[in-house]
């Protein structure tokens, strides 16, 4: 029988070596994009495929929705002992959560397909010769967005199951496949922007299918009841948490997708190229993290489900604390030889592009801060308030970055206004979570921030040691790399991670140690 705390772990371990594959395969066909596309065609993919954005925040929010009463469901049917009532209940879920995840695409398309195809043809800044190809780059994306709503219901259950390994096995194939094919785009040059979007699409949409599909025949929980379908209980309450949640998602629709647009209008589509490279390396930096997060917003859903606030709190602290460390783990050293890296990675990187991934990596470190936080809130489910004020202060990001530039502050004046009000952001969370859930400021501060903050600067300095003697090539970068990574794990193993999850480190390792020698 699996524990709670060894499925974490593995599952942990899983999507790891997931993210370390998928990141070191982006890192190769993120340059194979740029050297294909070419400058201008990669930003006009970043700003046209990112018109679609707001289906995809609100699929994001939906299947938060959705997983989060699957778990709550599972974590209180457990504590009941009444697994069959559980069941019932779960399916419940699933059948309205069905219906909505039916209706709502479809009424977003007939809605704002029209909308965004104007917008592609008659208000961004695009050469004429690549209108008709960004038109067909949108409508793709409509089409993947359309069956990535509708598969939520499915995949959310394998998330609130914890049943993490064949959704690995999944990003293993893609971005294998991914590899494949871009590489031959690079070496069979011509106008691939349309065919890479179809591409992209047909990598997204059939893992969707398959998991669907699957999750039908492996999970009891997914079976279609028309008496179900219509819950207006179940209906409203998936509704008002996704409501509460989508303010706080178009914050971060107009800080992304608003700013790539006041990009564009302002400084033209090369600069959209650099600032689609910051998202990346940002994006690259967190993947580690995203998949702890993946880890344990079930587990902390689970033990609010039964009840058990002192494991949630534990588990909440502790996301704060390790996710904070996974993004130092890979951004410290990238910060500190960005150029280089830039240089290695895409040969010809667009301007901008250095200054504008250190903005975007303060953002995201800062952010990990209090991350955990938020998945308290939303194992909760009271964050009509939290959502509202947070939402805000994101919103403000768009008006505040786009005042920046009309003042004539420059492209990475929109940096620093990522920075500054996801800093606000993250206040008001811990603010939120101390009155909801009774998180302590004070231990965040200890546990995290201190730590976090002692380590920077420690491994900071060790890092910036080799520019004292050698010039910037591979060889520094690796030398940077291995200074700040061998002050780093000594010091969050003796700093961060405490005796408990020390010793459940070491068992699993001598376990793991213990199978090898048998198989020898």
């Amino acid at each position: 029988m699996m524990t709670e705390n060894r499925r974490i772990f593995w599952n942990v371990v899983a999507t790891y070596g997931r993210s370390l594959f998928t990141m070191g395969c982006g890192l190769f066909t993120s340059r194979w994009v740029l050297m294909t596309l070419g400058e201008v065609d990669y930003g006009l993919y970043g700003v046209v495929g990112g018109l679609t954005v707001c289906i995809g925040f609100l699929n994001g929010l939906l299947s938060n929705a959705v997983g989060r009463f699957y778990a709550f469901s599972v974590g209180q049917a457990r504590v009941a002992g009444t697994q069959g009532e559980g069941l019932e209940v779960c399916r419940q879920w699933f059948n309205s959560a069905l219906a909505i995840h039916c209706v709502v695409p479809l009424a977003l398309m007939a809605v704002g397909y029209p909308i965004g195809e104007h917008a592609v043809r008659a208000w961004l800044t695009i050469p004429p010769e690549r209108v008709e190809a960004c038109v067909w780059v949108f409508r793709i994306v409509c089409v993947t967005s359309l069956v990535g709503m509708m598969s939520v219901p499915f995949r959310a259950m394998y998330e609130a199951k914890q049943y993490i390994a064949e959704l690995t096995i999944y990003s293993f194939v893609t971005a294998t496949l991914n590899v494949c094919v871009l590489y031959y785009m690079v070496s069979h040059p011509g106008d691939w922007l349309t065919r890479y979007a179809l591409w992209t699409a047909v990598l997204a949409i059939a893992p969707m299918v398959i998991i669907a599909v699957r999750a039908v025949f492996i999970f009891p929980e997914l079976r279609f009841r028309p008496a179900y379908l219509w819950d207006w209980r179940r209906t409203r309450a998936l509704v008002y948490f996704a409501g509460a949640e989508f303010f706080g998602c178009l914050g971060v629709l107009l800080r992304g997708q608003g700013v790539m647009i006041v990009v564009n209008k302002y400084f033209g589509p090369a600069t959209n190229a650099a600032m689609t490279v910051a998202t990346s390396v940002s994006n690259h930096c967190n993947t580690l993290n995203a998949c702890l997060q993946g880890a344990f917003l079930p587990a902390i859903t689970n033990a609010c489900g039964a009840r058990d606030y002192g494991r949630m709190l534990a588990l909440t602290y502790r996301t704060c604390t390790i996710g904070s460390l996974l993004v130092l783990l890979f951004a410290l050293p990238l910060a500190l030889e960005i150029d280089e890296v830039l240089r290695l990675w895409l040969k010809h990187p667009p301007e901008y592009a250095a200054g504008l991934s250190l903005l975007m990596l303060a953002t995201l470190v800062v952010d990990r801060l209090g991350r955990g936080s938020m998945l308290a809130l939303n194992a909760n489910g009271k964050v009509m308030a939290y959502q509202l004020v947070s939402g805000t202060l994101l919103i403000l990001t768009f008006p505040a970055a786009w005042l920046f530039v009309a003042l004539g502050f420059g492209v990475y004046s929109i940096g620093w206004a990522f920075v500054i009000f996801i800093a606000a952001h993250i206040l008001s969370a811990i603010w939120f979570a101390r009155k909801l859930v009774r998180f302590s400021f004070r231990h965040w501060v200890r546990s995290t921030v201190l730590p976090i903050a002692m380590l920077t600067a420690i491994c900071g300095a060790a890092g910036t040691l080799p520019r004292l003697w050698m010039e910037p090539s591979l060889w520094r970068v690796a030398m940077t790399t291995l200074c700040c990574e061998a002050i780093l794990l000594p010091l969050a193993w003796g700093l961060v991670l405490t005796p408990e999850e020390r010793a459940f480190v070491r068992e699993k390792l001598r376990q793991a140690l213990g199978r090898l020698a048998k198989k020898e």
